[in-house]
């Protein structure tokens, strides 16, 4: 069964004194794209984290949330990386001679590049730990997202079959009056013919030729079985567990010009009214399968 892009989903997870909370949000896009938010202390397993995501979503845009909640370790936890705080104050004597600038790199200055130097809390555990908890969680919450996105996939399946049997429903209409309407047409213009060379002689076996010629281009013989080909191969990848999205949007495409060709080759007000209603219909179908992954 198809899946829906859109979806929500999220979760926790104790994480030493405190609790990790994921979120994932996803939206339609053509291709996947995935971003994470995170403290910095995960940034080394963004990779993993995408990696885990691709394998679980096609399709989309994905945008992973990773908080810490609850209270932070004891402060007795916190880690000075000294030989880097010393290059930070180099740094900046260096820039103060280079442009002439007031004052001396004193406590203060320092503080504020501590996200260089400082490690505290939880960003003294290692990658493999942090690892070990993370995982497991975020593929609850992807496993719960993808069952979000199954059930609006079951609704929005159950909207296109919809759609596809009244399609299928005004195909067949238009397939019964295509025979009436092209005997219909070849007699209008038989009398036409014989209206306008009244009192001429003409060649009947040329007329007919011509008549016959007429008849062949407005036949939609070749479109309707194309048509009625593509509702198939669309209901059959409706069913399909698979990210069938792109199909399903080639499929559209493929019956509006096939659509349009009819309408254009019918000439028949009968087939007209159903063709701008069947367009109708593919026009609804197309906003459904923009969200399909």
């Amino acid at each position: 069964m198809i899946r829906s892009m859109t979806g929500y989903s999220s979760g926790e997870v104790a994480f030493g004194t405190r609790r990790l909370a994921i979120e994932i949000r996803t939206v339609n896009t053509r291709f996947l794209d995935v971003s994470v938010k995170m403290p910095r202390t995960f940034l080394t397993l963004e990779n993993e984290i995408k990696k885990l995501v691709a394998a679980h979503i096609s399709r989309g845009k994905v945008e992973v949330t990773i908080q810490y909640a609850g209270q932070k370790n004891n402060g007795d936890s916190i880690q000075f990386d000294v030989p880097q705080a010393r290059q930070i104050c180099e740094q900046l004597r260096s820039l103060k001679t280079e442009v002439g600038l007031a004052g001396d790199v004193d406590v203060a200055t320092l503080a504020l590049f501590k996200d260089y130097f400082v490690r505290e809390g939880d960003e003294l555990l290692d990658s493999e730990q942090l690892w070990q908890t993370l995982q497991p969680c975020l593929e609850q919450v992807l496993c719960s997202l993808k069952a979000m996105q199954a059930a609006e996939g079951a609704a929005m399946a159950a909207d296109l079959n919809a759609r596809l049997e009244d399609i299928a429903g005004r195909v067949a209409a238009i397939t019964a009056r295509a025979a009436t309407s092209c005997a219909e047409r070849l007699q209008a213009l038989r009398e036409r013919v014989k209206s306008l060379c009244d009192g001429i002689a003409v060649d009947e076996q040329r007329m007919l030729q011509e008549i016959a010629l007429l008849a062949d281009r407005s036949d939609i013989t070749e479109e309707l079985v194309r048509i009625k080909s593509h509702l198939t191969q669309f209901r059959t990848w409706l069913a399909s567990t698979e990210a069938v999205g792109k199909r399903l949007d080639f499929l559209v495409q493929e019956l509006y010009r096939e659509v349009n060709t009819m309408g254009s080759k019918a000439a028949d007000a009968e087939i007209s009214a159903q063709v701008i209603a069947i367009k109708n219909e593919l026009e609804k179908i197309r906003e459904q399968v923009q969200n399909v992954m």
